[in-house]
C-alpha cells in the first residue's frame, strides 16, 4: 500500500510558531521561528515514516463564506493570529517550492476541506492501495478516518509524540465511531469553532445520544414525539427539551461542522531550485533546518523490495 502523508499546514505552523521562540529572526529581523519549527517537525516525521509521498496543505480561507452563512458565530470570537505568523506563511510556500515539494489547497475553504476531498478519491474503488496519514492537531479531521484508507496522527508533542488514531483508535478514545465523530462534536459543541453545542449536553451525554441513535436527525424526531420510544433521550424530560430547543442549531451544523469532500483542490508541485533554496536559507537564518529537511527527504521510503 503506497503511503502518503497529509500535513494539515496551518494547524502545525501555528504550534510550531510556540514551539520556538520569537527571537528566532531573519537578518532583517523578521520572525522566521514558525517557519524553522515547521520544516523540523517535518524533517523529524519523514525520518521516522519515511512516506511514499507527502502534501503540504494550507487554508484558503479560515472561515469560509458557506459555514459562517449558515452560522454566523463559526470561529466567529476566535483570537486573531499572533502576531509576526501570517506574514511566515509566503516565506514558507517560497522554501516549500523551492524544495520542490507537492502542495494543496482548495479556494474558499479550509485546509480540513482540502484534505477531506484529497482522501474522498481513496477507497472508492479506484484508489484501495493509498493509505493516507493525516498530521494535524485539529480534532475535526478524526470524521475522516475510515480503515484502511485514512488515519489521523495526532500530534501530542509536536511531531515527536503522535497519537495514531485508526477507527479502532478513534473508538477507544473518544467512544463513538469515527464516521459518528461529527455528530458528537456537535452535540457537545467545540468552543474553539464557535460552536456551543446543545445546551446541557458534555462528552459522556453526547457519546450516550450518538451511540443511541443513528443520526442527528433519528434523536431530533425521538424529541419531538408524542409518545416514549423507550430510548435514552425520553429518560429525561429536560434533555429532550434541549433537544427540542437545539433542532435549528443541529440541522444548520450539516453545512457547518461536517468536513466537506466534494470542493475543488488546486494542487501544486515545483520544480525543485537548489540556488533559490540556498539563497532562501541564507537569507532568512533556515539554513540548518532546510539542510535537514533536505536530508531527510533524499533518504527515501523505506526499501520494502528484500526479503527474509
Amino acid at each position: 500500500m503506497i503511503s502518503r502523508v497529509l500535513l494539515d499546514t496551518s494547524s502545525l505552523m501555528y504550534r510550531a510558531f510556540f514551539s520556538m521562540p520569537a527571537t528566532v529572526r531573519d537578518e532583517e529581523g523578521r520572525p522566521v521561528n514558525a517557519v524553522h519549527g515547521y520544516l523540523d517537525m517535518v524533517a523529524t516525521l519523514v525520518a521516522s515514516r519515511r512516506p511514499d509521498a507527502l502534501v503540504h496543505v494550507y487554508d484558503d480561507d479560515w472561515r469560509p463564506a458557506p459555514r459562517v452563512a449558515r452560522y454566523a458565530g463559526y470561529k466567529a470570537n476566535r483570537p486573531p493570529d499572533p502576531e509576526g505568523l501570517p506574514e511566515q506563511f509566503g516565506l514558507l510556500q517560497e522554501v516549500l517550492d523551492a524544495l520542490g515539494q507537492a502542495q494543496a489547497d482548495a479556494p474558499g475553504w479550509e485546509a480540513e476541506d482540502a484534505i477531506g476531498a484529497l482522501t474522498a478519491r481513496d477507497g472508492d474503488g479506484t484508489a484501495t492501495d493509498v493509505r493516507n496519514d493525516i498530521v494535524t492537531g485539529d480534532r475535526d479531521l478524526v470524521q475522516l478516518v475510515r480503515d484502511p484508507v485514512v488515519r489521523v496522527l495526532f500530534t501530542v508533542r509536536g511531531v515527536s509524540e503522535l497519537r495514531v488514531l485508526d477507527e479502532g483508535g478513534v473508538l477507544e478514545r473518544f467512544g463513538v465511531p469515527a464516521s459518528r465523530y461529527g455528530d458528537f462534536a456537535i452535540l457537545r459543541g467545540d468552543p474553539s469553532d464557535g460552536l456551543p453545542g446543545v445546551r446541557g449536553v458534555g462528552e459522556k451525554t453526547a457519546r450516550a445520544l450518538v451511540n443511541a441513535y443513528p443520526s442527528l436527525e433519528a434523536l431530533v424526531a425521538d424529541a419531538a414525539a408524542p409518545r416514549r420510544s423507550g430510548q435514552p433521550l425520553q429518560r429525561s424530560a429536560s434533555l429532550r427539551a434541549a433537544i427540542r430547543d437545539a433542532a435549528s442549531y443541529l440541522k444548520a451544523m450539516d453545512d457547518v461542522a461536517r468536513i466537506r469532500t466534494d470542493v475543488e483542490v488546486r494542487t501544486w508541485t515545483p520544480s525543485a531550485d537548489p540556488a533559490r533554496l540556498e539563497g532562501l536559507a541564507g537569507r532568512h537564518r533556515l539554513t540548518g533546518p532546510v539542510r535537514r529537511l533536505g536530508a531527510a527527504l533524499r533518504s527515501g521510503p523505506p526499501d520494502t523490495s528484500a526479503s527474509g
